[in-house]
């Protein structure tokens, strides 16, 4: 008896299913011929990145002031708001203006510039003191004395050339006629630079900012718009490259042999396929992280709105700060703080190295961003008493923390930890610019942390979970912080590689979506 065997048949596919392997190729070059352009835009200006903020980076003789002891005041602060028939003031610190000791007097709203005034004769300095003393700190951060100022512009608010990224304002741009760094951005009250360019890197930022971040399309649009553009794009890059790991991983059998033995699409697609699966990881990472990121930016960033700095009248100067029981040579700067409805001298302190070695200067510029400081100690003086208040320091922060968080729009919570930062780390990072901080912890849903600066009254962060998710992501998939320990370069050089790669592979998509097409 003869018996048969019948080979299995082929598994009928669905529909959906024979659609989508007929159509995914088709698929697969419309959305790679979308956003070919925008691929080769972010990647190329990926790669200048690293350039601008490492190997090409200027360097600047100083990047901060030393430490040393302020001049005592000869002449008293309350006699000089008397004497110009002041009723109050905001602010006020000690500088030294042009050689003579002088008190930098915040008069009016807290983004006014500081008015100044001789700490020993009491007489009103110029109008155009505050550009005198941006001036002074700008020679002194690059060294030089004798260049020509080209230009002195005090910025209320951010521009192409000093963006949001740079975080502090009001600033100073002080531009000099000399080699190497020519525009130095410095803030005067407290007095600090911002940041320092050249030319060349100057434009290496301007481009950043146009291609990278299209700030372009914020310029003839607004933020809403740029942002949920790039989102769609940002989105069928994803749906491009996980299409691609399809055809090209999955259905490579149906598309790796050439037509003819001239046809030279099948090698090319073989080339295109072995980089474009090489970097798909990072593709998705790029995408995904930046995705993420831009969508953040949906939210305004506002932390510059939240400052705390009453006015104080005259009246509450029972105590003039002359007359406080301070070692002067070991008193670095002093400011006001309101706590409580109390004012208080902040009265900044050498540390005690500083005091033994006399004015110490700072070593010349790496070229790398300061990522720690000194935190200088501070002492809180009773303005109605003269008496020291031991605990104040920490009150004030916690105090700015929450009424911040008031001010937000959040419910009262609970403070459940505070601590000093004096460095750059993975939460508070070096895009927050200011140093020292602290931090306080609440014990909101969200795991709030505000990061407030109690030298200036400012707020220097916020940060809730949905940061630190999106922080994480975009510092590890985007920026490839988790080669930190390989060191700077390394980690700027796989960067670097990977965005080559990813425009290798939108450069041979190119190619063949044009051979194809003859």
């Amino acid at each position: 008896m003869e018996t048969t065997t019948s080979r299995p048949s082929a598994p009928t596919l669905s529909p959906v299913r024979r659609v989508v392997q007929r159509n995914m190729y088709r698929w697969h070059r419309l959305l790679g011929l979308l956003t070919v352009v925008p691929v080769i835009v972010w990647t190329l200006s990926g790669l200048s990145h690293p350039l601008m903020s490492n190997w090409l980076r200027p360097v600047i003789a100083k990047e901060s002031l030393p430490a040393e002891a302020a001049s005592r005041p000869t002449i008293a602060l309350k006699q000089v708001l008397a004497q110009h028939k002041l009723s109050g003031l905001r602010n006020v610190r000690l500088v030294r203006w042009r050689g003579q000791p002088a008190y930098q007097l915040l008069l009016g709203a807290p983004t006014a510039a500081p008015r100044y005034f001789s700490a020993v004769t009491g007489a009103a300095l110029p109008l155009e003191a505050d550009q005198q003393y941006a001036e002074q700190l700008a020679r002194y951060f690059t060294q030089d004395s004798v260049a020509p100022l080209v230009r002195a512009e005090r910025l209320t608010e951010f521009t192409q050339d000093y963006p949001f990224v740079n975080r502090l304002l009001p600033a100073w741009k002080i531009t000099l006629d000399r080699p190497g760094v020519s525009t130095v951005y410095v803030e005067t009250m407290p007095a600090r630079l911002a940041t320092f360019n050249n030319p060349t890197r100057a434009t290496f930022l301007r481009v950043f900012s146009l291609l990278h971040t299209w700030s372009w399309l914020e310029l003839i649009a607004n933020n809403t718009v740029r942002v949920l553009v790039m989102l769609v794009l940002l989105s069928v890059i994803i749906a491009s490259a996980v299409s691609g790991l399809v055809i090209y991983g999955l259905l490579w059998k149906r598309f790796r042999k050439p037509r003819t033995a001239q046809d030279q699409i099948g090698w090319l697609r073989r080339y295109h396929r072995a980089v474009g699966l090489a970097v798909a990881l990072v593709t998705l990472t790029f995408a995904f992280s930046g995705a993420w990121h831009v969508q953040r930016k949906l939210h305004p960033d506002n932390r510059l709105a939240y400052q705390h700095a009453p006015a104080v009248s005259t009246a509450q100067l029972e105590v003039d700060l002359t007359q406080l029981s301070l070692r002067w040579e070991t008193v670095q700067n002093v400011a006001l703080a309101e706590l409580n409805g109390q004012v208080y001298y902040q009265v900044f302190q050498l540390a005690p190295e500083d005091v033994t070695m006399g004015q110490k200067a700072t070593g010349a510029s790496t070229g790398q961003p300061v990522q720690v400081v000194r935190a200088a100690p501070v002492q809180y003086y009773s303005a109605a008493t003269g008496r020291l208040t031991p605990e104040a320091g920490a009150q004030y922060a916690r105090q700015l923390a929450s009424s911040f968080l008031t001010q937000a729009g959040d419910a009262p919570a609970a403070i459940i930890n505070t601590q000093l930062v004096d460095h750059f780390g993975e939460e508070y990072n070096f895009i927050n610019k200011r140093l020292p901080v602290v931090q306080v912890d609440f014990a909101t849903p969200t795991r709030t942390t505000l990061s407030v600066e109690p030298a200036t009254g400012r707020l220097a962060a916020r940060l809730d979970n949905a940061d630190r998710y999106e922080g994480l992501s975009f510092g590890f998939l985007h920026k490839f912080h988790l080669s930190g320990g390989l060191g700077k370069n390394v980690r700027d050089l796989i960067t670097m590689l990977s965005a080559a790669g990813v425009l290798a592979v939108s450069v041979l998509g190119l190619i063949l979506f044009v051979k194809v097409r003859r």
